[in-house]
Parts: structure tokens; sequence; C-alpha cells
């Protein structure tokens, strides 16, 4: 075991090396104290590392909040689902998700297709907190996937 141990630490040695030498641009130099690089071992097997070792899968990556604008209203619903409230004022509609930190609204125009779309985005906070766009966008994102899973 004693030698696994010591192969998988010369291998991750020499990854973390390469992975230094491969931020370098061609003009940056290596400063002189840094180790020389050893040579990984050719039998290292990945799949021999312990499950702590291993990295955790990624949380789910959201879009930004500013790729609404531009997007049909299919798009939002499969995003997001039917608004709350949904207001009419020809041509445009405003459609209103809440959460319990914030309102998000949309203001939807026709597009050149005459499909509306997302012109406009906008956030507000409940009881005089205004939150931040990403975070409030996320939030309605989040209780979408909660509700789908349950």
């Amino acid at each position: 075991m004693t030698g696994l141990r010591r192969q998988l630490r010369a291998g991750l040695s020499a990854l973390s090396l390469l992975s230094l030498a491969a931020c370098l641009s061609d003009g940056d130099a290596v400063p002189e104290t840094a180790a020389p690089a050893a040579q990984p071992a050719e039998h290292v097997v990945i799949s021999a590392l312990p499950e702590t070792v291993r990295a955790a899968p990624a949380a789910p990556a959201y879009p930004e909040i500013a790729t609404l604008t531009g997007q049909p209203a299919a798009h939002v619903e499969g995003l997001l689902g039917a608004p709350k409230f949904r207001r009419r004022d020809k041509p445009a509609e405003l459609w209103q998700y809440r959460a319990e930190s914030c309102v998000l609204n949309l203001f939807l125009y026709p597009g050149g297709g005459h499909d509306l779309q997302v012109d406009h985005v906008e956030v507000q906070g409940q009881n005089g907190v205004t939150p931040a766009q990403q975070a409030c966008f996320v939030t309605l994102l989040k209780a979408k996937e909660a509700a789908e899973a349950s």
C-alpha cells in the first residue's frame, strides 16, 4: 500500500506542476526555486483513489438574468413556469414571478415574428429590501425545480 501512495503522490505532484506550467504564458518564467517536475508513474490508476479524494459533483449552473432579455415567451415559461400574475396592455404584457424575498417583473413586447419576447427585466424586493437581481432569478429557478421534483 505504501508503494501505491508514493506513486499517487508522485503523480499528483507532477500534475500540479504541469497545471502551474500551463497557467504560465510564453513570456513568464518559472521561479528558480521551483522543484524539478517528478516523472509520473505510468501505471497510476485514477479509479484507485479513495472516495474522499474524488471531486464532488458541480452545483448546477444557472443562466444569468441578463439572458432573459430577447427571449421568447415560450422559452421563459419553460424556464420559470407560468407567471403568478399577467397583465395585458396591448401590445405589451407584464409577467410577474414571486418568491418570498423578491418579485421578478418581465415586460414582453412583440418581436420580429410578432411573438412576445422579453424587452425589460426588473426585480423588486419584499419588506423594503432590494435583493440582487441574479439571486432573485436563481431563487425562482430553484423554486420551479423543487415544484417539478415533488
